[in-house]
């Protein structure tokens, strides 16, 4: 059980590792080659390495075909964060990066479902045979739909252009200790969500079987449907002041889980997590390109590195406490959410 428990949590970090190290390069690529063929070409790619997962004869083949898989699956959100930036009217603009980011974690939620009923009835291997004819068609998908450039190019410029000249402006915005402050509350938001999910799944809670795990994984999803919903009024009030006040509900809630008082306690605490979670991440990636000017492409990519980056260390916090027991799970998350709360609200007073 140790040894399977260590190896799920390593390909998950293995994958979210490369996942987030790959944004720092697929951001600057999509400002050279366009947003549709990186994130068309993302796809295709990604199709490739799922493959490559499901054909692993070992696990370390595994592990490098999951390396692979999350270097390629990079390619997607940075080009398709500056494609909503360049092509969706800005008063719609916090609908659509809501939509975006709730996207995600919905994704993380129905995949855990998906993959416990295909697995049970057609093996593992199953899930990742169907997630790469699935990547096929959506690749596809994306080239009819997607706009080919973004509009108003506007007139060369003599500015340096190239990949090197790209990573110019991450070292700027590091220095700012605004940005610098809400990078690092980034790392909170995905890290206490996949961690949380992941102790869930590694330590279930009092009174939670395996008969009532996928109920319980689904019991999410309608947060994550009315987050978007809620995005004209969420807009009213300022990015840092939803950050904060997200990351605290979502830091209670995450405790709050712990307690026994059975499944539907559980459910509930997790319906208000997930939409904690929910409002947090687009409302960091609304206040960070409010501050990052002209370098709003190099900021996206920081700021998508950084919350994958939490998401890559959950499942290991998860891991090292899971034999503890949930509690400690439980506990750790509503720390490190209380944590980027400050940060968030430090972050805010400096400004």
């Amino acid at each position: 059980m140790g040894a399977t428990r260590s190896a799920v949590t390593w390909t998950t970090t293995c994958f979210g590792l490369a996942y987030a190290l790959g944004f720092l390069v697929t951001g600057p690529l999509s400002d050279r080659w366009g947003r549709r063929p990186v994130i068309v070409g993302g796809l295709l790619a990604t199709s490739l390495t799922t493959l490559l997962v499901a054909l692993a004869p070992s696990l370390e083949l595994g592990l490098a075909a999951r390396i692979a898989q999350g270097a390629t699956a990079s390619l997607f959100a940075p080009a398709a964060f500056a494609y909503l930036a360049e092509h969706i009217d800005p008063r719609r603009r916090v609908l659509a990066l809501t939509c975006l980011t709730s996207s995600f974690l919905a994704a993380g939620v129905l995949a855990q479902v998906a993959s416990q009923a295909v697995a049970a009835a057609w093996g593992p291997s199953a899930i990742f045979l169907l997630s790469s004819m699935g990547f096929v068609l959506f690749g596809a998908a994306a080239w009819l739909v997607l706009a080919p450039r973004a509009p108003d190019l506007g007139p060369p410029t003599n500015e340096p252009r190239g990949l090197r000249a790209s990573f110019g402006p991450f070292v700027a915005l590091l220095r700012n200790p605004v940005l610098a402050l809400l990078f690092v509350s980034c790392v909170s938001v995905l890290g206490v969500f996949v961690g949380l999910y992941t102790g869930i799944q590694l330590s279930p809670p009092d009174g939670i079987d395996g008969g009532g795990m996928l109920a319980l994984r689904a019991s999410a999803l309608p947060a994550m449907i009315a987050v978007p919903l809620l995005a004209g009024r969420l807009a009213g009030v300022a990015p840092t002041t939803r950050v904060v006040s997200a990351l605290l509900a979502a830091a209670i809630t995450a405790a709050a889980t712990a307690a026994p008082f059975g499944s539907a306690w559980v459910a509930l605490c997790l319906l208000i997590f997930v939409a904690a979670i929910a409002v947090a991440a687009p409302a960091l990636v609304q206040a960070i390109a409010e501050r990052a000017g002209a370098a709003r492409g190099a900021a996206t990519s920081l700021y998508t590195f950084t919350l994958f980056l939490g998401a890559s260390a959950g499942p290991q916090v998860a891991n090292l406490l899971a034999g503890v027991g949930y509690w400690a799970v439980a506990g750790a998350m509503a720390a490190v959410a209380l944590a980027g709360a400050a940060l968030a609200y430090v972050a805010a007073r400096v400004a």
